[in-house]
């Protein structure tokens, strides 16, 4: 009983180990809890690290993907810009490349129609230059400037096209199929003024490579030089049954031709260049394509963007000064190679030796570009145009001295003056405008300087029947052609003289509208003075 009593515990002892436990489990659930709560803490932090982690995974595979996207664009961007610039340089070499040029008044003569009809053509040809010079080109910032240059393809292919066609040799369809001929000529001339290049340009500007414009202006006309002379011999060669005898027989044909079979030679191989005009146009991408609207909105926007751009032209310096030299350089020039023939035979050159030098005179067009590119990039455009005009007058002082032999020279200052002046007013022009207008501006120099050529040409007209009725009976000597030589000779000495005044006229008329006209006048952002 005693070792009973002294192995049993107390209860005061039994409950101190109950509790002490008791505690210890209570101490060990709160410690797995607090395991359990760090465990879940350092789960939602890797869970939250991982989820931040993902994100910036995606923020940054979303980055590459849209830098991978802007370089892909610049890719196309410059691709489509080097596309254009291709395709306009062989737009404009095979446009120019026209193989009857050099046998022009001769070819329409040989067809059967009468000198007459010829200037009646030709009449026909520039009203239709002008009247549609400056609505092609707001037609072609309305309906896109590809759509304007595939029609301007299609249509060099239907006027050559109907040539073909046309009988040799008169007929009641005759002067009707060339009076189409000229139509449909007169429009793509107009069609293609500016439209070409204000493609290339904003292809470029596109791109962001607008600063190579002079380069592509310098090449374009460097390679078009050389069709224009290509053309201009094989054309001549063609249209000779000498020469194409000759080349039948290298060739051992077994066959020969006379006149009325190579009548059409040129035609055919202008046409052939005409499906290759037509194959660019259709090349080129519109860098800010346009949607076409009905013929009554498009109509009307066409008018509505010809009278912004003749505003705005009118309030802009550069442009504006731009046009007023076209109109007095332009002029002059043309208006001597209308009569460079007539010169040539005057200073005693072989009648043989004028599509040779013709063509020597088109090979300027591979000297004056870079030159002009040059003189543009480091000159401002006043002392550029002073000095056009400068080489111009030396031109015409010299014609009018009619020297033998040697009086060629002023026909190359007047020549290379004519690629100065296309340089020059291209790229002021292009730098100048707005991309929505720039084909429609274009169109108002092509305008301007048709116009001012036809009124040069009355001109010239009403001098030379001034000059001939002045003329005392006793200074005819031998015959009409020696009057007309000498009528011709006497109205060279007025050339300089009218060159000088319309260049003052010209200054006088810049000064007044924004030297003393004050007021509304304001430079574009890319004028230079």
């Amino acid at each position: 009983m005693e070792e009973e009593r002294q192995g049993a515990s107390p209860p005061a002892v039994r409950m101190a180990t109950f509790c002490t436990g008791l505690l210890s489990d209570i101490i060990g659930s709160i410690q797995s809890l607090v395991d359990l709560a760090h465990t879940c803490r350092m789960a939602n932090m890797n869970c939250a690290k991982r989820l931040a982690l993902g994100k910036r995974g995606v923020h940054f595979a979303g980055s590459v993907c849209g830098f991978r996207k802007i370089v892909k664009n610049v890719m196309n961007l410059e691709g489509s810009a080097k596309r254009n610039v291709q395709a306009f340089t062989y737009f404009r070499m095979f446009f120019s490349a026209r193989f009857y040029y050099p046998v022009f008044a001769l070819l329409f003569l040989d067809y059967g129609l009468s000198l007459e009809q010829f200037g009646i053509l030709n009449a026909v040809w520039a009203a239709t230059i002008v009247l549609c010079e400056v609505p092609s080109g707001a037609l072609a910032d309305t309906i896109g400037r590809r759509n304007l240059l595939i029609a301007t393809g299609l249509c060099m292919a239907v006027e050559m096209g109907v040539l073909l066609m046309a009988p040799i040799g008169g007929g009641s369809w005759l002067f009707i199929l060339f009076l189409i001929n000229r139509v449909v000529s007169g429009f793509a001339e107009a069609a293609a003024s500016g439209a070409d290049e204000a493609l290339a340009y904003d292809s470029l500007k596109a791109a962001g490579k607008e600063d190579q414009w002079g380069r592509v202006l310098e090449r374009v006309q460097r390679d078009t030089s050389i069709a224009f002379f290509f053309s201009m011999m094989v054309g001549a060669a063609v249209y000779d049954p000498v020469w194409v005898n000759k080349f039948l027989d290298v060739l051992g044909a077994g066959f020969y031709v006379e006149q009325a079979d190579v009548v059409k030679l040129p035609i055919l191989l202008t046409f052939l260049s005409s499906l290759v005009v037509l194959a660019m146009s259709l090349r080129m991408r519109d860098p800010n394509p346009t949607t076409v609207s009905s013929l009554s909105a498009t109509i009307a926007e066409s008018w509505q963007r010809t009278l912004r751009a003749g505003r705005w032209i009118w309030i802009t310096p550069l442009p504006l000064g731009v046009l007023l030299a076209a109109v007095v350089l332009d002029s002059p020039i043309r208006l001597f190679l209308t009569l460079a023939s007539g010169y040539w035979e005057t200073i005693n050159l072989p009648v043989a030796s004028f599509g040779l030098v013709g063509s020597g005179m088109a090979l300027l067009g591979l000297a004056v570009p870079p030159l002009a590119r040059r003189m543009s990039d480091h000159y401002k455009p006043v002392w550029n145009f002073a000095f056009l005009c400068g080489l111009v007058l030396v031109g015409l002082i010299g014609l009018s001295q009619v020297i033998p032999f040697w009086g060629i020279l002023p026909g190359v200052c007047l020549f290379a003056g004519m690629y100065f002046l296309n340089y020059f007013a291209s790229r002021y022009l292009n730098e100048a405008a707005d991309s929505d207008q720039r084909a429609t501006i274009l169109s108002f120099k092509g305008l301007s300087i048709n116009l001012s050529y036809g009124a040069a040409s009355l001109l010239y007209s009403g001098l030379v029947a001034g000059i001939r009725e002045g003329m005392p009976a006793e200074s005819i000597i031998a015959s009409d052609r020696g009057l007309e030589t000498s009528v011709f000779v006497d109205s060279l000495q007025w050339l300089p003289i009218a060159f000088v005044c319309a260049v003052l006229a010209m200054a006088a008329a810049y000064y007044w509208r924004f030297k003393l006209g004050g007021g509304d006048a304001r430079s574009s952002s890319s004028t230079r003075s």
